[in-house]
């Protein structure tokens, strides 16, 4: 349950037009839209459904002359500000998951839905579904000097933290006159507070330049006065903390709530009937809020750090839960992550060994790039706990390390197959020992060597997988649709590939050994009506990988000297296939790094290599076009995994089709994954692409490592993505470039045409 104002996206007037109405209702989680009379009294409630009813029934009627007010139920459920957080609950059904909660004078006052918890502080959406939110603790480590404040807000910033916190305490909060009667601890502490104390508007100034370097600013008030001052001297924070000691304090937490800003609550020092009294209070209170785990001793203590209870305090809390730390060292707060921590607050400082309560218990800030890096990289590790399966990087070591089935000797066609004719061997590209049964017993289609990796396709089968027939109205259409689709072979399964398929085109994928082939072995006049392109090798036997990015000059140039090798082996080929002025080579250009991704003025400088080199070996070589690929953020290289750079984001493919002439291999898995990465759409991507692709390589995706999926079997909108590209560029080259196509066949290249055509003509 989330408790929203009403606001958009969850409010919004009632004569808002009825596209606006759609873009808060795609903004919200496809929620309703409480309808706002101007007074803020409540009008309705309009949902997509009550949408789609209406111009079901108004077909006529233009979008444009629609309001919201038009569409809206009048009389939906509502709740009342006096009713019990149970009461407003038990509201929710399938049907009702957004619910205004009104006042006696029907202002609504609350959005209540049924979300999942998350937390929104400033541009931030807290939930557990993203990376932890980071909140660099300033606190009282600056000494009382605001330059030493600055010094340490930029080192939040450059670290890559989301915000820093501040402290205000008002001068009233101890009565100074009876000091002497205190103990030593607390007179202690009122010395350090008078030491380390900013006045309010060097807290103001503060909280301005940590909003000027991109962060949020958060501030703990410990009295009234203090956030009065906070409020009254504009420091505009985008969210409020309540300290540990003041879990209990229910005057300065409903102060704090009716400033309508989200509060993040620190547990140390508390019994569990104080937080649950606490959750209890706010949810009456219909505030945004989250409870962080923490342990008030300063250093605290491993063995008292009890990281085990942050799922508790979720489940009693039914909020998005973290950790405040005041451990010292990094390694407890990143592992607060793995146990389900979605915020970390952390002490920073410039020296441990400075004077004062809370350095010893904070970060150093020469450390604090590295634990930011760290605190994602274990967010990254957790995962979801679904069943499992195997990632993309484990599925291509899984065919490189696994075993196939073959047989021990030379069979004739016609042999039936018995389980001591087999033996297992190395890669695993063919059946798994467990696919025995589907094989023993089976006819041998033809004659068949020993230790060739069997597959299904060997043995005659009642629902033989030979489908010429069924693809040729397939590739007909895809023609008429702007296409000239191919299928992507080796040396080895060319001759028997394209007399199942009878493509206009054929992509030969090489590899470093097929380079010391002859052609005249494996094609021959046949293809004089085909087109060609070819597929750079990327990846060599000797551990090589293809970087026309580099800054190391001799990758730079062992990668000019293969490209010159592979356009003097394409010259032998090419004489087989439909003559053409440039022979079309896909490449991954690389740009590619093994621990992280580059900075910025890193990237900007092997962006202007890789152009400069797609340059050079196109003069070089000016009877062949190099089709840089868009790639994925996480590409994989020799069995692990890297990170790429170039050709990724959509400002990135922008920023190398404005660098070089050269068109592109439009890879929509690959760009697909790094919509995934980088919130953003295939369409996003495609408008910046428009008039540059030359040809395209087809598969379905899913997340941010699922690539090269059988089409329809991800979460690609193929229909969409045809008609966008088909407005501006039409004739391109076309494969289904799916893993492990080629087994059976081709039969998943075969089904992913068959389903992309199906898709796109509907």
């Amino acid at each position: 349950m989330q408790f929203h104002l009403p606001e958009p996206p969850y409010a919004a007037s009632r004569s808002i037009p009825l596209a606006k109405t759609l873009e808060y209702i795609s903004k919200n989680d496809g929620l309703p839209i409480v309808l706002l009379n101007n007074d803020g009294s409540l009008y309705g409630v309009v949902s997509s459904g009550d949408i789609a009813k209406h111009l079901a029934r108004n077909s006529e009627i233009a979008l444009s002359n629609i309001s919201a007010q038009d569409v809206a139920n009048k009389t939906p459920i509502i709740g009342h500000i006096q009713d019990s957080v149970e009461t407003i609950e038990g509201h929710f059904s399938p049907s009702i998951r957004a619910l205004p909660v009104v006042d006696s004078s029907r202002r609504v006052v609350r959005v209540v839905t049924d979300q999942l918890p998350f937390l929104e502080i400033g541009a931030h959406r807290i939930c557990t579904s993203k990376r932890p939110f980071l909140i660099a603790e300033v606190g009282v480590n600056h000494n009382g000097d605001i330059n030493e404040a600055y010094f340490l807000i930029e080192a939040a910033a450059k670290a890559g933290c989301h915000a820093v916190k501040f402290q205000h305490r008002s001068l009233h909060l101890y009565n100074l006159d009876y000091i002497n009667s205190y103990d030593l601890g607390t007179q202690y502490i009122i010395a350090e507070i008078e030491r380390t104390r900013l006045s309010i508007s060097e807290l103001s100034d503060s909280c301005n330049f940590a909003r000027d370097l991109g962060l949020e600013a958060i501030v703990t008030p410990f009295d009234e006065i203090a956030l009065n001052d906070i409020l009254e001297f504009e420091c505009n924070p985008s969210a409020l903390k309540i300290a540990s000691c003041d879990l209990t304090n229910r005057g300065l937490i409903k102060a704090c709530a009716e400033t309508d800003k989200p509060l993040l609550l620190s547990t140390g020092m508390s019994y569990e009937r104080e937080i649950r009294s606490t959750s209890q209070y706010l949810q009456a209170l219909m505030v945004e809020h989250a409870f962080l785990h923490c342990n008030s001793t300063y250093p605290s203590p491993p063995q008292d750090s009890n990281l085990s209870y942050i799922p508790r305090l979720k489940d009693i809390t039914r909020t998005i839960v973290g950790y405040s730390s005041h451990d010292g060292n990094p390694i407890i707060p990143i592992s607060a992550v793995l146990c389900g921590a979605s915020i970390l607050e952390f002490h920073i400082t410039r020296s441990r060994d400075s004077k004062g309560t809370d350095h010893k218990a904070s970060i150093e800030v020469e450390d604090l790039p590295e634990f930011v890096d760290n605190c994602s990289l274990v967010y990254q590790s957790l995962g979801l706990p679904n069943p499992r399966t195997p990632s993309q990087g484990e599925l291509a070591n899984r065919q490189s390390l696994g075993k196939s089935l073959a047989l021990r000797e030379d069979k004739p066609s016609g042999y039936c197959v018995t389980a001591n004719d087999l033996h297992l061997i190395s890669p695993g590209s063919g059946l798994a020992s467990d696919q025995i049964t589907q094989i023993l017993g089976k006819e041998l289609k033809q004659d068949t060597a020993a230790n060739k990796l069997l597959t299904t396709s060997d043995f005659v089968n009642e629902e033989d997988q030979l489908f010429t027939e069924d693809l040729r109205p397939i590739i007909s259409g895809l023609i008429a649709r702007g296409y000239i689709p191919g299928i992507p072979v080796r040396y080895h399964d060319v001759k028997v590939m394209q007399k199942i398929f009878n493509v206009p085109m054929l992509e030969f994928h090489m590899s470093d050994r097929d380079l010391a082939l002859n052609p005249a072995d494996y094609v021959d006049h046949s293809h004089e009506k085909t087109h060609l392109i070819v597929h750079a090798v990327e990846q060599y036997e000797d551990g090589f990988i293809l970087d026309l990015a580099s800054d190391d000059p001799k990758i730079l140039d062992r990668s000019f000297n293969e490209i010159t090798r592979l356009c003097l082996h394409v010259d032998k080929l090419r004489k087989y296939f439909l003559p053409c002025e440039k022979v079309q080579v896909v490449l991954n250009m690389g740009g590619f790094t093994q621990d992280g991704f580059l900075s910025l003025a890193e990237y900007e400088e092997a962006l202007r290599r890789a152009s400069m080199s797609i340059e050079r070996i196109s003069l070089e070589h000016p009877t062949y076009s190099f089709l840089p690929q868009t790639m994925p953020p996480f590409p994989w290289h020799q069995g692990g995994r890297s990170f790429h750079n170039l050709l990724t984001s959509r400002q990135r493919v922008a920023d190398f089709l404005k660098a070089s002439t050269t068109n592109i291999c439009f890879d929509v898995s690959h760009t697909a994954l790094s919509c995934a990465y980088f919130n953003e759409t295939i369409e996003d991507h495609l408008s910046v692409m428009e008039g540059r692709i030359s040809h395209i390589h087809l598969s379905d995706a899913q997340g941010v490592n699922a690539e090269g999926l059988e089409v329809g079997e991800g979460s690609i909108d193929f229909k969409s993505l045809h008609e966008y590209i088909t407005k501006s560029d039409i004739n391109l080259f076309l494969i289904p470039e799916i893993w492990q196509g080629h087994l059976d066949n081709g039969y998943k290249f075969y089904s992913s045409l068959v389903r992309f055509y199906e898709q796109i003509s509907r």
